[in-house]
């Protein structure tokens, strides 16, 4: 072969290269483009999906109802930052616990200073109680606490007097019930005037399913709620096993006030301002 026929089927072949990479480069740009067009469906789906659902026109509330700068709790939900502050034990371990020991001391400081807001709805944490035909008042109860979660587990913020830890009894135990105790606190109670039975019932059927109530408060004094029990340890093995059955860590708050409302928070049913 001579050397211009080498040279020649070099170039041949570097251009066949050249456009296999060419192909490659084109596919990922077809399927690039393919991705978007997806994916702006998809957007363009949602947005009409949020267009099409009934606006709420929720209540604005004041600076009394929530305070500037204050901070929104709720059950189930991770608690505020620095509410373990409150508290002995420091959520993490080595490196983490560390820093967060560190910066005890500055969220401690912040979260005294700081307000509270929690909202709780028909179903929870509020109910309807019957009718009282003889007092002629519909009861509102409002539990009287949250339970909020962090590193540290479960913590109770209980704006209810009194606030006491709750120990099952023998028999709750012995029907596959565990000692595991749980703070409880005296409920708010509302007292909303009805003339009737069926006045009372036409509201707890309409009006009643959207009350709200929005408590305002400030932190108190922190309870540690242990009960060391002995338990044989599992799986058969000897000896036993020293666990903790208390109900662990509550905040007793200051109540600033409670408000009882429906339609969206708009139509003010009571208030508290202790």
């Amino acid at each position: 072969m001579t050397r211009s026929a080498m040279v020649v089927l070099a170039a041949v072949g570097l251009g066949l290269a050249g456009g296999c990479k060419s192909n490659s480069d084109k596919m990922r740009e077809r399927q690039k483009a393919r991705d978007a067009e997806k994916k702006a469906q998809e957007d363009a789906a949602e947005a009409r999906r949020k267009a099409s659902e009934p606006k709420i026109d929720w209540w604005t509330p004041d600076e009394f109802w929530e305070p500037p700068g204050s901070v929104k709790i709720a059950s189930g939900k991770p608690c505020p930052e620095g509410l373990w502050a409150l508290f002995p034990t420091t959520p993490g371990e080595g490196p983490e616990q560390a820093a967060n020991e560190a910066k005890r001391a500055a969220l401690l400081e912040k979260v005294k200073g700081q307000t509270f807001v929690a909202t709780l709805r028909h179903g929870q944490g509020l109910e309807l109680r019957k009718y009282n035909a003889k007092k002629k008042t519909l009861t509102v109860e409002v539990e009287g606490l949250v339970e909020c979660f962090d590193g540290a587990g479960l913590l109770s913020v209980a704006w209810g007097d009194p606030a006491k830890p709750y120990r099952p009894k023998a028999d709750e135990e012995e029907e596959g019930g565990t000692p595991q105790a749980v703070w409880r606190a005296q409920p708010v109670l509302f007292a909303l005037p009805f003339d009737t039975a069926a006045e009372a019932k036409a509201f707890a059927e309409k009006d009643g399913i959207g009350a709200m109530a929005r408590m305002v408060f400030t932190l108190g004094k922190a309870d540690v709620d242990t009960k060391v029990k002995k338990t044989a340890k599992p799986n058969g093995e000897e000896g036993e096993d020293q666990l903790d059955w208390g109900a662990g860590r509550l905040v007793h708050v200051k109540l600033v006030g409670a408000r009882l409302s429906t339609d969206h928070e708009k139509k003010l049913l009571a208030e508290k301002r202790p």
